[in-house]
């Protein structure tokens, strides 16, 4: 069975559904094919018992507001019509560095953060204050990405973003470095760290600079109903726009002839005939996989592959716990419970499966109080690790060290927030690297697509955007599209990915 579509989406994750609602609203036919029985990728939620378990997502940024539109809010909003009620976070991370046994719940507006930081730190709000709006100015000059549609004109970006274009080439210490901010008060920044999952010395500062301003200069939301709604809003949109979803329906071959794509064969057989596919798999996944036949695979493709990293994976454990937040005294959404400000003694440890040194928790029902049933509670625990020492553990071994380190992060949660959590837990989940690879099918399991290192920052992508365009009609969305991991430049780059092919309609 052949059919012809104008463009074939490759996997429903944000990047994804983003891409298909963009052409579809556009006019194009557009086929959305995921492997899995329901659209979403880690933008999702499953069931346990009584209780709905967000997998991934724990805060939206980019959102905005009605009256000061924020990307996020443009796209789904006044472009698609979806329309969803977020909950309004006030307040950051609840922090405990267990070594000094400091406590503090890290604020999200600036000012207060500048305040909160300087009576800690005394003397260092002159050096803070520059730096964060800075940062600020790096989140403009990803806005302007955006608001330009990805047609970056290097001379007007240097121009309306002066300094950043040379922070690009920079990492986020290198930056910090020539600010000249006490390192003690860099330590309250940093607890963001795991959003991203590289020490300070190895990520690109667009991408953390990014998320600091992101978590102290606009406003930041929660997904009330796990993102399973946002991904299921975006998928009927589709549908109702014109689209075509096939779920169970896995990309086995992606046809080029000459250099350029011609079609998609699905594990049925069937073949869609197309000249554009935006996947939101892997380039990993595609160009060991997926291009047919294989000598239309350019050398420049396994050259990208081997000169970027693979990103971290998670242990993640999530538990419904048969008590309510209050009578627990789980009185925060966000948690990150290290030994001590040393982010880089912790990201050491992530090469192994030995307990690692922070991990990051969250419980909803502060926020969220019908987050699970009435006298209820849900707490979601997880650490970074690779996963290569994951893949060389015997089956026995792999779930004896599963239970191993995920009892350990209980334990040492428990003597933080003052009960034992272990006497409460009604049902509880533990993934590792090897259940994100088989429920999404992420390549190593990984959850971050690439690392963020200098050389592959958002700026520098952006600038030299088709020398990434190897295979004419191919275009990468999601994680590891223009604008790289999270949950809004995700979306964000579904739309960007779409501007070119809307914008030469019938060339």
């Amino acid at each position: 069975m052949e059919r012809t579509y104008d463009a074939v989406v490759i996997g429903s994750g944000m990047g994804g559904l983003a891409a298909a609602c963009n052409l579809a609203k556009n006019g194009f036919k557009t086929v959305l094919l995921e492997q899995h029985n329901f659209p979403g990728g880690v933008t999702t939620s499953f069931k346990r018992g009584r209780f709905e378990f967000e997998i991934s997502v724990q805060c939206i940024t980019e959102y905005g507001s009605k009256e000061n539109k924020g990307p996020i809010y443009q796209f789904l909003v006044d472009d698609l019509g979806i329309d969803i009620d977020f909950p309004r976070m006030t307040e950051g991370r609840f922090v405990a560095w267990t070594d000094s046994g400091e406590q503090m719940v890290v604020p999200l507006e600036k000012e207060e953060l500048i305040r909160f930081i300087e009576q800690r730190v005394p003397g260092s709000e002159p050096s803070l204050r520059a730096y964060l709006d800075f940062c600020d100015e790096m989140l403009a000059a990803i806005n302007y990405i955006n608001d330009n549609d990805a047609a970056i004109k290097p001379v007007e970006l240097i121009l309306k973003h002066k300094g950043i274009v040379a922070a690009a080439g920079l990492t986020t210490k290198e930056v910090t470095d020539r600010f000249h901010i006490p390192k003690k008060a860099l330590e309250y920044l940093d607890v963001y760290w795991t959003f991203i999952g590289l020490p300070m010395d190895a990520v690109a500062f667009p991408i953390y600079g990014t998320v600091i301003s992101c978590m102290d200069s606009v406003p930041v939301y929660a997904p009330k109903k796990t993102t399973y709604e946002i991904s299921a809003k975006m998928a009927q949109r589709f549908v109702e726009l014109g689209g075509t979803l096939l779920c169970n329906t896995r990309a086995e071959k992606i046809l080029v002839e000459k250099g350029k794509v011609t079609g998609v064969v699905t594990q049925r057989g069937e073949v869609f005939k197309t000249h554009h596919v935006y996947s939101n798999a892997l380039p990993h996944n595609v160009f060991n996989n997926l291009i047919y036949p294989k000598n239309e695979l350019p050398a420049k493709a396994l050259q990208r592959l081997n000169m970027r990293t693979v990103g971290t994976s998670f242990l993640s454990m999530y538990m419904g716990l048969n008590r309510s937040a209050k009578e627990l005294g789980l009185n925060h959404y966000m948690y990150y419970f290290a030994k001590n400000g040393d982010i880089n003694g912790a990201y050491a440890g992530i090469d192994d499966l030995t307990p690692n040194g922070c991990f990051a928790g969250m419980c909803p029902n502060p926020l969220i109080p019908d987050a699970s049933p009435e006298g209820t509670s849900i707490l979601h625990l997880e650490t970074i690790y690779r996963a290569e020492p994951w893949g060389k553990l015997t089956d026995k071994e792999y779930f004896a060290k599963k239970h191993e380190l995920a009892g350990d992060l209980i334990d040492r949660a428990s003597d933080v927030l003052g009960f034992r959590i272990r006497d409460y837990i009604e049902e509880i989940e533990v993934a590792a690297p090897q259940t994100f690879a088989r429920y999404i099918g992420s390549y190593m399991g990984n959850v971050y697509a690439y690392d963020h290192r200098v050389f592959d920052s958002v700026v520098i992508k952006a600038m030299t955007q088709d020398k990434e365009r190897l295979i004419d009609g191919l275009s990468f969305v999601g994680n590891a599209g223009l604008l790289v991991a999270g949950f809004p430049s995700s979306i964000l780059s579904g739309r960007l990915a779409t501007i070119e092919q809307i914008a030469h309609r019938g060339a």
